[in-house]
């Protein structure tokens, strides 16, 4: 890229005062797009949920397996290495743009021509027009990963969320009006397919940067080296998040797996919508702390806190009162899904923290060593779903949220030992936090069951205020968590000032 988009080495007060005002605007651009973008999603989730039934939704799940790999394999960790690199000249990121593009299309061809043997796999004949559709989505996020990238590094995330928001937008409006017209599935390829075009073309008009002729680099081998232990541990990651739903998928019905889907759907949205886009802004920021002689621990602790006090919450309130969200939102044919949600919570709330340490990989440039431990502890985790489907979707779920739950002290120890991490900090913080959400679930789910008599709304709202209540005085009970959130709270007046 050119010199925009190296990362400088700032010298002085005057600097690192900058690097920390963009860092606050640029968290503050990324956090209130996708805040945006949540409203959005949660929307578009409510109303197609009720112009389309589960089994459409199931449909879309068993073919997005499939397009999850394509996404792995097209990306194949370059765009880790783009942004993790301190400095990227154009012929780098150039190179990196045509090899995700070539990964992006072979993905796709692959994925097409496998249409046949997906079909048979799952007994679901209308897969055959579904796949190659939603094939064309790989090729597409090939060509915008490093547009993504380029917009990431050269701090320009007012462009970069107007991409991500407006494209997704577009898309969902598209897939409701597709669904109200009688299209039924067809709405939700619709929806995916919008989405990578808009979000290639936005990022395209707004990045103002053009990938040059593939040349061999002297860095080539080295990117290709560091991208491939991203790349290879992504596979292992995938194995572990989509095995579930393939299970679900072959023993019983496109039903069973569209409740599944929803169930999981509610609750990774948020904490994806916050955790992956602002990943976007943790590592050029990191690096730029290491740069003036700070620790990554210095940052990533923090992050932690403030992530993991807002998103556990999150997991603790709405497990608390699901018995009244999923079908205040969903409709009344998703009742089913309740107990799948409250059961995916547990896994999703111990993820937070592991997502932090996955930066701490990224930050090291450790592809290697993620490699390694995700062997481990995805293996462990493909192991404990395929004992649980032999059983209920429940037990699928519990298992899912077991492999979660095992997998972030172990990253912590592998931490401690490749990174010198200060692991013991991370896993006292992220105990504190976890311990403060299950209390609060335990109040807000008592009150949803003991006050039966009540209106539902007054019942989920009381439920909802006391789980809170109870969350932030346990997360408060320590000297070191008052001052996180205080200094929460002037992070948030200045984000707002901005």
């Amino acid at each position: 890229m050119s010199a925009p988009n190296s990362t400088e080495q700032p010298n002085g007060d005057k600097a690192a005062v900058e690097v920390a005002k963009a860092g606050v605007s640029g968290g503050a651009l990324v956090l209130t797009g996708q805040a945006f973008r949540l409203v959005i999603e949660f929307v578009g989730l409510t109303v197609l949920s009720r112009l389309l039934p589960p089994e459409d939704f199931g449909i879309i799940a068993m073919v997005m397996i499939f397009i999850s790999l394509g996404e792995t394999l097209r990306d194949f960790g370059m765009s880790t290495v783009g942004l993790q690199r301190p400095n990227l000249t154009q012929q780098q990121a150039s190179n990196l743009f045509w090899i995700n593009t070539l990964l992006g299309t072979a993905a796709g061809i692959i994925l097409a021509a496998a249409t046949p043997l997906i079909a048979r796999l799952y007994s679901e004949p209308r897969l055959y027009g579904v796949i190659p559709l939603l094939a064309l989505a790989l090729p597409l996020n090939g060509m915008s990963a490093q547009f993504v990238v380029n917009l990431s590094r050269r701090l320009m995330f007012k462009q970069s969320v107007f991409a991500d928001v407006g494209s997704r937008v577009i898309g969902i409006a598209l897939a409701i009006a597709c669904a109200w017209l009688g299209f039924g599935v067809w709405a939700l390829v619709i929806q995916t397919l919008s989405v990578a075009l808009l979000g290639l073309l936005f990022r395209w008009v707004a990045s103002g940067w053009r990938p040059i002729r593939f040349r061999k680099d002297p860095t080539l081998n080295r990117d290709i080296r560091d991208g491939a232990g991203f790349g290879l541990a992504g596979i292992f990651q995938f194995a572990a998040s989509n095995i579930d739903t393939a299970l679900i998928g072959v023993n019983w019905d496109a039903t069973s797996v569209g409740l599944y889907d929803r169930a999981f759907r509610l609750l990774r949205v948020p904490a994806g919508s916050i955790l992956g886009p602002l990943m976007q802004v943790v590592i050029p920021m990191v690096n730029r702390a290491k740069a003036e002689g700070r620790t990554a621990d210095s940052v990533l602790l923090r992050l932690q806190r403030l992530l993991g006090f807002v998103i556990v919450w999150i997991f603790a309130v709405t497990a608390a009162i699901a018995q009244w969200l999923i079908p205040t939102v969903l409709g009344s044919e998703w009742v089913a899904a309740v107990p799948l949600f409250q059961i995916l919570a547990i896994g999703g709330a111990v993820q937070v923290f592991s997502n932090i340490s996955y930066w701490q990989f990224v930050i090291s440039n450790l592809g290697k060593q993620l490699f390694y431990y995700n062997i481990i502890t995805k293996l462990l985790a493909v192991l404990l779903i395929v004992a649980g489907s032999f059983f209920t979707l429940n037990t699928v779920a519990l298992m899912a949220s077991l492999g979660l739950a095992v997998a972030w002290p172990v990253n912590l120890i592998w931490l401690a030992k490749t990174a010198h991490q200060d692991s013991w900090q991370y896993f006292r913080n992220g105990v504190h936090i976890l311990g403060a959400g299950v209390l609060a679930f335990i109040v807000g789910a008592a009150i949803m069951n003991f006050a039966l008599t009540w209106h539902p709304l007054v019942q989920a709202l009381l439920a909802a205020s006391a789980a809170t209540l109870v969350y932030v005085v346990v997360v408060a009970a320590t000297r070191g968590a008052r001052h996180d959130l205080r200094g929460f709270r002037l992070r948030l007046r200045l984000m707002l000032q901005k």
